[in-house]
């Protein structure tokens, strides 16, 4: 849960920011504004006295020069654009990135609430299995034997950790997730409710019309600051681990399959689907409803459309659209087009076809 802070004048919370930043995101206050007092942040068409809005993008450019927030966060691009060489009678924040400012500002204005330490009388313990003293454990979860749990987590009530299992330090589980066995969670990793995390895999060899179960060996790794949606699966790996790289954000309702390997600060948007020993390099992003084909490799940096269908490797990278198969998004709408003028040009060949039947009876 995020509470909200006390107010803060807008120098206080630049600097907030700057240093949660680690020095990355600087802003400039302009019109004296520094002293101006902010309780909240609101959007361009809401804000009011005492509120913080911010311009992500630039078609909403009116908007946010109508706005009646208090301060205005954009970028020096939009400024000029809206205002020109004029110095609006207004406090403006200019500054690089103004969504990621956002972002930041509602981390400081509206921090999560520290659960209190302590292990519920209602949770189950086996025995062996470790817990820092200053984690929280809610009722009704259960901590299997020899996993450990590390500084400053929290396990959410119902939520059952695997034997041997390892969660990261300030790592926050939510109430009825399931990490099975022997799996390793990263520092500062989120995992919303539902998800579970090393299932088994889905393997199973042909025999005589007839499946054979493979047992799955390995296990699912993440690295350090891994968000996970609800009701998301990650399934082990058949022999090695299925890994997620650091950084790497997973919508809800998302399916990765054995053995897959996800790179760092990807993006996967809700019901994307990898197919299992998919290797998806970092940065990727893969819109909504994006499937992956087994056993294919996704180059760094690639942009996958919603709804897309990746059925082999891509090499290059690009924003890849369509449905079945993936490819170039220039490419994709192109053919778009034309398959929405393919009436109008079938009537022009039927008129041509006509014209030439009748030329070749004279």
């Amino acid at each position: 849960m995020n509470q909200q802070t006390d107010p803060l004048t807008l120098l206080e919370l630049v600097d907030r920011i700057k240093e949660k930043s680690n020095d990355t995101l600087l802003s400039t206050i302009s019109a004296n504004g520094g002293s101006a007092k902010i309780h909240s942040i609101a959007p361009l068409e809401t804000a009011g006295f005492g509120e913080v809005a911010f311009l992500a993008n630039s078609k909403y450019r009116d908007a946010a020069r109508d706005s009646k927030a208090t301060a205005l966060v954009l970028t020096e691009e939009d400024k000029k654009a809206i205002w020109g060489e004029d110095e609006p009678e207004r406090i403006l924040v200019v500054t690089r990135n103004p969504y990621a400012w956002f972002a930041l500002a509602l981390q400081v204005m509206f921090p999560q609430v520290k659960a209190q330490p302590g292990i519920d009388a209602r949770a189950v313990v086996e025995e062996g299995a470790e817990i820092d003293e200053s984690a929280t454990v809610e009722a009704g979860a259960v901590i299997r034997k020899g996993a450990k749990i590390g500084a400053r987590c929290f396990i959410g009530a119902n939520s059952v950790i695997g034997e041997g299992t390892v969660i990261g330090e300030d790592s926050h589980i939510y109430p009825n997730v399931n990490i099975y066995y022997g799996c390793k969670i990263g520092p500062r990793n989120i995992i919303h409710s539902g998800a579970v995390i090393g299932a088994d895999g889905f393997g199973f060899a042909p025999l005589d019309r007839r499946y054979v179960k493979i047992p799955q060996i390995g296990a699912v790794e993440t690295g350090e600051d891994v968000e996970i949606g609800a009701n998301t699966c990650i399934d082990r790996g058949a022999l090695l681990s299925t890994t997620i790289g650091n950084g790497t954000k997973i919508d809800d309702l998302v399916m990765i399959g054995h053995n897959c390997k996800v790179g760092n600060n990807v993006v996967l948007s809700g019901r994307t689907g990898l197919a299992g020993s998919t290797t998806i390099g970092d940065n990727v992003q893969a819109g909504g409803g994006s499937g992956f084909a087994g056993h294919l490799k996704v180059a760094a940096g690639s942009i996958i459309g919603g709804g897309a269908g990746v059925p082999g490797n891509i090499d290059k990278p690009d924003y890849y659209a369509g449905y079945i198969p993936a490819m170039p998004h220039k490419e994709f709408y192109n053919i778009l087009s034309v398959i929405k003028r393919l009436p109008e040009i079938r009537r022009q060949l039927k008129r041509l076809s006509a014209k030439i039947d009748s030329l070749t009876e004279k």
